[in-house]
């Protein structure tokens, strides 16, 4: 699945259980929906955090040559320091957005996580329910 497909289906589920009074049987069939839409979610989350890493790793290298190849120049370690991380501002802008990408993909799946532990409370409850009415 796409990764703007799972993220409106996931959407879907959250803003109706917020609107709606849904029956049990209702809560049972979106819980199903929306554990599953978030096990794919977690796969898209992982796959962004391994590209945030990769560009984490590419900067750290980038700026670890520049840094190099100023020294032996006979710069000074501190101007070579800052003068690498200038010249890989690109990385560093890279890098930047990559994370913010896994920062929010991250905060929406725990999200996404709670609103489904609380379809399973309440299905929880309303078997208790269920159970001492008859």
């Amino acid at each position: 699945m796409k990764t703007e497909a799972v993220i409106t289906e996931i959407d879907k589920i959250v803003k109706w259980y917020a609107k709606a009074h849904p029956t049990g049987a209702e809560i049972i069939e979106a819980y199903k929906k929306l554990t599953g839409y978030l096990w794919f979610f977690a796969s898209i989350v992982a796959d962004a955090k391994d590209e945030y890493n990769t560009k984490y790793y590419i900067r750290k290298i980038e700026t670890a040559r520049t840094k190099m190849n100023l020294l032996k120049t006979g710069l000074a370690v501190a101007k070579s320091e800052t003068e690498a991380m200038l010249d890989n501002e690109d990385h560093y802008l890279i890098e930047m957005a990559a994370e913010g990408v896994v920062y929010r993909a991250d905060l929406m799946l725990k999200q996404g996580n709670r609103v489904a532990e609380c379809m399973r409370t309440e299905i929880s409850f309303l078997k208790q329910e269920r159970q001492q009415t008859t």
